[in-house]
């Protein structure tokens, strides 16, 4: 699923932010009505960004289901986060929407936030013709935020979700190097999954090994929910990061095998699934290598209690390199039932 993010530091990027943000609403056909809050809702995000905020950045999330704008920064927070929902609050006397405003103007909406360490906000819209969210019938929801290496329109990591006979399939992919041709073999990848979501993950990473061969390779993870008997299946390639976090605050890492997909210095090595509980309350985090792994569940338990989408947002802002293509999903139990 692609995406686009914008870095807001300067008045010029409130236009492109709210054009980027507009474009998107009007490709996913949204009523015009719904284009045009969209695009306040997204001005104003931005324009707290310019105003407020230090290395901002505004990420436009198209999805099958919706389409959500994330605003994320490093800082200074919200110091009383309900204060700042009040209409008319403002810390500098200027007369915009504020955040109030946008929740209205959202189908839905989220805010985390931490005093002197920033805040990540989520505008959300449906259409009309829009069905039950992805996973939602299973029991869980999914989020993710995404942005290209600096100096790049393209993004070489990508991801998915899709179900099929009971069972949702999330996928995670870094195609090598950046640009449009990491792009392509990230998509390329990807594209098994939307074919065949049920597939076992075995049958879908040989099926992208044999695809990828004219193409430059890519990193990929696979979690498959079956929700019916509460468990997840894992299988990865390459480097990437996947956290279980179980409802007891528990978590553990799920290590992908080393390779590339698609390159034959993989021959030979067999990437076994790994089988693991899911419950109600859990919460799984995968990104690739754009996103630091130095970011500990224990520290960040308010985090992970909101939108799936939020979570991710967050994670990006927060513990994103931004020298590289980044990626972060994030899969959910809690707020399903």
């Amino acid at each position: 699923m692609t995406g686009s993010a914008l870095a807001v530091t300067a008045p010029i990027h409130v236009t492109q932010a709210r054009q980027l943000a507009a474009r998107a609403a009007r490709q996913a056909e949204l009523p015009e009505s719904v284009v045009e809050r969209v695009a306040l809702a997204t001005v104003e995000l931005a324009t707290n960004l310019v105003k407020y905020a230090t290395k901002g950045m505004i990420m436009i999330m198209p999805g099958p289901d919706r389409l959500d704008v994330l605003a994320t920064d490093r800082g200074p927070g919200i110091e009383h986060v309900p204060e700042s929902m009040r209409d008319g609050y403002s810390t500098t006397g200027t007369l915009g929407i504020g955040l109030g405003g946008i929740r209205r103007m959202a189908d839905e909406f989220d805010i985390h936030s931490r005093h002197g360490e920033g805040t990540t906000i989520l505008a959300r819209w449906h259409g009309p013709a829009w069905d039950v969210p992805l996973g939602a019938k299973l029991g869980v929801r999914v989020g993710a935020a995404l942005c290209p290496a600096p100096g790049e329109t393209s993004c070489g990591d990508n991801w998915v979700s899709a179900q099929a006979d009971g069972v949702l399939t999330v996928a995670l992919s870094d195609g090598l190097g950046h640009g449009p041709e990491a792009a392509a073999a990230s998509h390329a990848a990807m594209e098994h999954v939307v074919a065949r979501p049920s597939a076992s993950p075995l049958e879908l990473l040989r099926a992208m090994d044999a695809d990828m061969n004219p193409r430059r390779g890519a990193t990929v993870a696979l979690v498959q929910f079956h929700l019916a008997n509460s468990t997840i299946s894992f299988c990865g390639v390459g480097n990437t990061t996947v956290r279980l976090i179980r409802g007891d605050g528990t978590h553990e890492a799920l290590v992908s095998t080393p390779g590339i997909v698609g390159r034959r210095q993989r021959s030979g090595r067999r990437s076994m699934p790994v089988t693991r509980p899911w419950d109600s309350r859990a919460v799984l985090v995968m990104h690739t290598d754009g996103v630091t792994e130095r970011w500990s569940p224990a520290e960040h338990v308010d985090a992970l209690d909101h939108d799936p989408a939020t979570v991710a947002g967050w994670l990006l802002g927060t513990y994103g390199r931004h020298r590289d293509d980044a990626c972060v999903v994030v899969v959910s139990g809690r707020g399903t039932r």
